[in-house]
């Protein structure tokens, strides 16, 4: 299991076409590995990828199920964080599920924009998928993302400049995932 320190990095499945899923974003005390650091393969089917200099401390499975010598609330706590943590990621892998289940790509990012527009609660946000990253969370071509997106545009649904976007019509967005 890792424990990104510094630095930002992605995690991304690729499948046997080479094609990506972009999976996650890590930022400084994120945790990846978590899942599969007490599987019986051993093998982690995903890849991390830095997107700038970064630390990371990993730590095997025996250091976090073991005993502690010193029998310290540490210990117990770790445990706990580590399966709350974990808890949250299953839920964002049942959101990525989601995603790969909307037929439609303006389903996915009018469901993508709202949900940013709820955790940002405005209109206007920034989201932290570049467009190349945003397509590969979405499961779509980034050529065909942005054509959409410009549509989505010219119809006067949002507006947007590199990752700063604002919904101009909420109601007609909400529409489309309906």
């Amino acid at each position: 299991m890792g424990i990104l320190l510094t630095g930002k990095a992605t995690v991304i499945k690729e499948n046997a076409a080479g094609n990506r899923i972009v999976m996650t974003l890590l930022a400084p005390g994120d945790m990846f590995g978590e899942i599969y650091v007490f599987s019986v393969n051993g093998i982690w089917p995903f890849s991390v990828i830095t997107q700038d200099e970064c630390q990371v401390m990993f730590l095997p499975a025996i250091k976090i199920v073991g005993t502690c010598s010193n029998v310290c609330a540490n210990h117990k706590q770790i445990i706990t964080n580590l399966l709350t943590i974990m808890s949250e990621k299953a839920i964002l892998l049942n959101r990525q599920v989601e995603y790969l289940a909307l037929k439609g790509m303006r389903e996915k990012i009018s469901t993508y924009l709202l949900e940013q527009h709820k955790l940002a609660a405005s209109q206007t946000f920034t989201t932290m998928l570049n467009r190349n990253d945003l397509a590969d969370f979405l499961n779509v071509s980034r050529t065909a993302l942005s054509r959409e997106m410009g549509r989505m545009r010219d119809e006067g649904l949002i507006e947007y400049y590199r990752s700063a976007i604002k919904i101009k019509n909420l109601d007609a967005l909400k529409k489309v995932i309906r």
